[in-house]
C-alpha cells in the first residue's frame, strides 16, 4: 500500500456515501461493483456500519476502490492507493470467468410458493457452486453460528465463518464419489431498498431482484463441500432441494435457531438467536448499539484477538437475574439505561475496556465474569436514583484480593451457574442493593 490502510478505509467509506444519495447512483455503482466481482452485500454492510471495512480482506477493498473510480473518475484510482503487485493479486483473487458468472436479477423455474415469504424448487449443485464463485451468496454472521477471528497478512483483524473442516471434507468426499444423498439448502433473500423477489404463479417463475442480498440460512458446510467436491471431480453433479426464504433480520435469526443441523449450534449461540428471554432482547440491542457492543462474544468464550470482553449468555443471565421485565416496554427502558451505563463505565476506564488487550492494565476489571458485577451495580444505581457520574465511587469499592479468587475459580468457567450466583450475591452485598425477584 502506498498510504496507510486506515486512511484508505476512511476515504472509501466517505466515497461510498456519495452513491447513497439516489437510486440511480446506487444502480450505477452496483454495475461497477459487479464488474469487479464485489458482492453487493459487502458494500451494504459498510454503508450500514463503517467499522465493517476494517474486517475486509485487502482484495475486496482494492476491488471497491476500482469500482468507485469507474463510477466516478474524479475519485482515486487503485494506482493511487496500491502497488501494481497488490492490484494484480487482488484482481486474480476476485476474478471469475465471465461465462460462469451469475448476476442479479436471477430467475428460478418450477418454483412452488409455500407461503408469501417461502418458496421451494430444485437446483443443481453446479449451479449453487456458480452462485458461490460469483460471490452471490454471502455468509451473514448475525443469522448463522457466529464467526472466529484471525489476523490477515496485513496484520488486521478479520472475521471468518465458524467452519467444521472435518464436516466439509466428509461432504466433499461423498459428493466427489457420487455417494451423497440430496437434501435441502436454504437461502434467504432480503432487501430494504427493493422488493426482494417477484413470483409469477402461472409460470411458476421466481425472480431474485437486483439490489437484494442472498445469504445462506442453512447448508453453509454443504455449500463449502460442494465447492471442494466439484474442484476434485468436475463431473460431480446432482439436484438439491432449494428453499428460498424472504425474511427480515429478526425472522432469519429465529428461523436459524429452530433448525436441527448436522453441526449443532453451541447452546450459547442458540440462546442468542432464539431470544427466548426478555434479557436476550436487551443484550441483542446492546450488541448492536452499546459502547461494548462489538466486544460481546456470541459463543461461550471470548476472543482476545478481537478484543472481546464478555459473552452474550453471561450478560443475559445477569440482566435476567437483576432486572424484572414483563413486556417490550421494559426491554426498551432497560436497554436505554444500560447503554448509558456502559458509556460512563467505559468512558471512565477506557484502557481497561480497550479493544487492544495489551492496553488493559488492571486485567481483572475486564474479566468476562466482572460484567455480572457491572450489571448488579447498574441496577442498584437505578433503584437508588444515583447519577451515573458516581460510577467511579462504586468501582473504587472493588478489591482485587477478594474478587480475583471468585473470578478465576475453576479456571474461569463463565457458564457455571453456581459461580455466577455467588458473584451476584457478593456484588449485591458490596454495592448495597437487592436482587430482583
Amino acid at each position: 500500500m502506498k498510504i496507510d490502510r486506515s486512511i484508505i478505509e476512511k476515504e472509501v467509506v466517505e466515497n461510498l456515501k456519495l452513491f447513497t444519495k439516489s437510486r440511480k447512483l446506487q444502480y450505477e455503482l452496483n454495475l461497477k461493483l459487479s464488474a469487479h466481482s464485489i458482492p453487493f452485500g459487502v458494500v451494504q454492510k459498510i454503508n450500514k456500519n463503517d467499522e465493517t471495512i476494517k474486517e475486509l480482506e485487502l482484495h475486496y477493498i482494492i476491488g471497491i476502490v476500482g469500482a468507485l473510480h469507474d463510477a466516478n473518475n474524479a475519485l482515486p484510482s487503485q494506482d493511487e492507493y496500491f502497488g501494481k503487485r497488490e492490484i494484480l493479486e487482488a484482481n486474480e483473487m476476485l476474478k471469475v470467468k465471465e461465462p460462469d458468472k451469475i448476476t442479479l436479477p436471477y430467475v428460478l423455474k418450477d418454483v412452488i410458493q409455500v407461503k408469501y415469504d417461502s418458496f421451494i424448487t430444485k437446483i443443481s449443485i453446479k449451479e449453487l457452486v456458480r452462485m458461490v464463485n460469483s460471490q452471490l451468496i454471502v455468509y451473514e454472521e448475525e443469522t448463522q453460528r457466529g464467526v472466529a477471528y484471525k489476523l490477515n497478512k496485513s496484520g488486521g483483524i478479520v472475521k471468518a465463518p465458524i467452519v467444521n473442516k472435518a464436516s466439509v471434507k466428509r461432504i466433499a468426499d461423498k459428493v466427489s464419489k457420487n455417494k451423497y444423498f440430496e437434501d435441502m439448502i436454504t437461502l434467504n433473500v432480503y432487501s430494504t431498498e427493493v422488493d426482494p423477489v417477484t413470483y409469477l404463479e402461472e409460470s411458476k417463475m421466481l425472480t431474485i431482484n437486483e439490489g437484494t442480498v442472498i445469504s445462506i440460512l442453512d447448508g453453509f458446510h454443504r455449500l463449502q463441500g460442494f465447492v471442494a467436491a466439484t474442484s476434485i471431480n468436475q463431473e460431480a453433479d446432482f439436484n438439491q432441494i432449494l428453499s428460498i426464504r424472504v425474511y427480515d433480520y429478526e425472522t432469519a435469526k429465529q428461523f436459524f435457531s429452530q433448525l436441527n443441523t448436522i453441526n449443532v449450534l453451541s447452546k450459547e449461540r442458540k440462546k442468542e438467536l432464539a431470544e427466548e428471554r426478555l434479557s436476550d432482547k436487551v443484550v441483542t440491542e446492546l450488541k448492536r448499539k452499546s459502547e461494548i457492543g462489538e466486544q460481546i462474544a456470541s459463543g461461550s468464550t471470548i476472543s482476545n484477538i478481537a478484543g472481546e470482553l464478555t459473552t452474550f449468555d453471561l450478560l443475559s443471565y445477569a440482566v435476567d437475574q437483576m432486572y424484572k421485565m414483563e413486556r417490550q416496554f421494559d426491554v426498551v427502558n432497560v436497554t436505554k439505561y444500560l447503554n448509558d451505563f456502559f458509556v460512563y463505565l467505559v468512558g471512565y476506564y477506557p484502557d481497561e475496556f480497550s479493544k487492544n488487550v495489551e492496553d488493559r492494565k488492571i486485567k481483572w476489571m475486564s474479566h468476562p465474569l466482572m460484567f455480572i458485577g457491572y450489571i448488579v451495580l447498574s441496577k442498584i444505581m437505578l433503584d437508588k436514583n444515583i447519577e451515573l457520574t458516581e460510577i467511579k465511587k462504586y468501582i473504587g469499592l472493588l478489591e482485587e484480593g477478594k474478587i480475583s479468587p471468585m473470578l478465576y475459580e475453576r479456571n474461569s468457567l463463565t457458564n457455571n451457574k453456581r459461580i455466577r450466583n455467588k458473584l451476584i450475591e457478593y456484588f449485591v452485598g458490596l454495592f448495597g442493593g437487592d436482587k430482583s425477584e
